[in-house]
């Protein structure tokens, strides 16, 4: 099995390869298999069980599965209705005309005029995981009608014949995607169940109270009474970032926002969001954003002017 990379939100652009709504008969059993992308499962109604590796789950009306590649997996749908559900498969970037498979052939047993790849081929394919968010094999939206809406959109795209029709399916995972970071998350960006929640969404407000000031790691570990150190290690874990990185999007975005006003030099802006350096800002703008200041500035047809 290829070992897998990491990408952030950054450079995430998703690939849907499968789409599929199907109503599944009472008592069926879908035999063991692995499957070599992502897959999204989504009940509407009966019920069933399904099993990762060596993990069971409830199947019921508005549970969302989440299967990785490379995954032993089998469904059994119970006996007393039939399930109706929607599945959709997917890359989190393309990877390659080399690295796609057919899947009809591949999971639906078609006979392709193309061939089928071997199994030492697919197991081979490159796996890419997405680092900013760490989705649970089994969750219950406490949201259904966003969620069946997207999956419905899903179905809806795939099977349109229009040239952009990738384009909105690019949309709609996207926006799947957004609806489980919400589910998972508060608007901070803190993950609900995390032990400490409490105890860093203290520190993010603090955070967004003070960040315009000389504001970094160990003060925020003196205030939590916790080592620099330890507190860093419980921040990354609930976030997903670096106080550091945290703190730097925190700024980026108040900059962004003073820049769209278009009444400050770009040497206010940024003295105003703490980074008294107006070349180090600069260089740190254009990291995050892909572009200097001026040049975003430019772009919303605003005028300030300093020195690139």
């Amino acid at each position: 099995m290829a070992t897998a990379s990491r990408i952030d939100y950054n450079t995430l652009s998703p690939y849907v390869r499968y789409v599929h709504e199907i109503v599944i008969p009472q008592g069926a059993m879908v035999p063991e298999r692995y499957i070599y992308d992502y897959e999204f499962i989504y009940v509407v109604s009966g019920s069933g069980c399904l099993r990762i590796e060596s993990n069971e789950y409830t199947m019921a009306p508005g549970a969302l599965l989440y299967i990785r590649p490379h995954k032993l997996n089998e469904m059994i749908v119970s006996d007393k209705e039939p399930m109706h559900c929607f599945a959709v498969h997917f890359d989190y970037v393309f990877l390659g005309e080399a690295a796609d498979f057919s899947p009809y052939s591949v999971y639906l047993g078609q006979k392709q005029t193309e061939g089928v790849p071997d199994a030492k081929s697919l197991q081979a394919r490159p796996n890419v995981e997405l680092v900013d968010l760490d989705i649970p094999e089994h969750m219950t939206p406490s949201r259904i009608h966003p969620f069946h809406e997207v999956f419905r959109e899903l179905t809806f795209h795939f099977h349109e014949s229009r040239a952009d029709a990738q384009i909105w399916l690019k949309s709609s995972i996207l926006r799947l995607l957004g609806l489980v970071h919400q589910e998972l998350t508060t608007k901070e960006g803190i993950w609900i169940e995390h032990t400490h929640a409490d105890l860093m969404l203290d520190a993010i407000q603090f955070l967004q109270q003070q960040y315009k000031k000389k504001v970094d790691l160990p003060v925020l570990a003196a205030r939590a009474k916790l080592t620099p150190k330890y507190f860093g290690t419980l921040f990354k874990q609930a976030t997903g970032q670096s106080v550091s990185q945290y703190l730097l999007r925190l700024r980026m975005e108040e900059a962004k926002r003073l820049l769209r006003l278009n009444k400050f030099t770009i040497e206010e802006i940024a003295d105003q969001v703490g980074i008294g350096d107006l070349f180090y800002f600069s260089k740190l703008f254009k990291k995050t954003e892909g572009m200097s200041p001026k040049k975003y500035a430019d772009s919303l047809n605003t005028r300030h002017y300093v020195k690139e």
